[in-house]
């Protein structure tokens, strides 16, 4: 797809692929949120303001689609549109140098309106410890092993499952190894009953590090913490 003088693009590692939407197992997925083979034509780029309220409806939309059961149901009913959205707005307002995070985008051109379409997006930072508590870490683990969080991974339903997660995972260590200069682990942490999710960091080559509370709506809830121990050899530097 052409790509707008003023994108700027982030690079993906070229590692091998290990994964297909073939491998998700019917007893965590749905077919109606995967790809039916390889997701290609995707451009990586970094977030844009104007790319706010389409990160937040992909965001949500996964939500509604996987969260039902396992997170608590005033959490879904009340999730608030504008100011997810304005948070991501903000994040993205100053020069991509400035940003306290790194977001990267995915988008492909929609084949019936011939646009650009934003179909996965990620993020890294330095690890937010304080927003949750109660972290229990496995053996070989602590709050140490770790200076980079991927804090957002979404991929567009419809279009799981065909490889732009792991790209998206990937660009965001390598922007988290070349802006921060992230050098030790990655920890990226999701729902402890979100099973798709688990199974598919652990394909990715991720290893269980620990559990922890957050806060949802008022409601206690559990999260697994899923990690790579090095960012170097995520990337392909090792």
């Amino acid at each position: 797809m052409p790509v707008p003088a003023d994108t700027v693009l982030v690079h993906i590692p070229t590692l091998p692929s290990i994964r297909s939407s073939e491998n998700l197992s019917s007893s965590t997925s749905s077919k109606s949120n995967l790809a039916k083979g390889p997701v290609d034509a995707v451009i990586y780029r970094h977030g844009r303001v104007e790319d706010a309220p389409h990160m937040t409806e992909m965001q949500f939309s996964n939500y509604l689609f996987h969260y039902p059961g396992i997170a608590p149901k005033f959490f879904l009913d009340t999730l608030d549109y504008p100011a997810m959205t304005a948070k991501h707005a903000k994040q993205m307002a100053p020069p991509v140098d400035e940003r306290p995070m790194a977001y990267v985008v995915a988008e492909r051109q929609n084949h019936e309106t011939g646009e650009g379409e934003v179909i996965g997006m990620s993020q890294a930072m330095v690890p937010d410890w304080e927003r949750a508590y109660n972290h229990r870490w496995n053996p070989g683990w602590e709050y140490d092993s770790f200076d980079c969080e991927i804090d957002t991974l979404y991929v567009k339903l419809g279009v799981q499952g065909g490889g732009v997660g792991r790209k998206l995972i990937l660009g965001a260590c390598q922007e988290g190894y070349d802006r921060f200069k992230m050098r030790k682990g990655v920890i990226i942490w999701t729902l402890l009953e979100n099973l798709q999710a688990h199974s598919f960091y652990r394909r990715i080559g991720c290893e269980l590090a620990g559990i922890r509370t957050i806060d949802l709506s008022g409601c206690p809830a559990e999260c697994a913490g899923f990690a790579f121990r090095d960012i170097e050899q995520v990337i392909g530097k090792k």
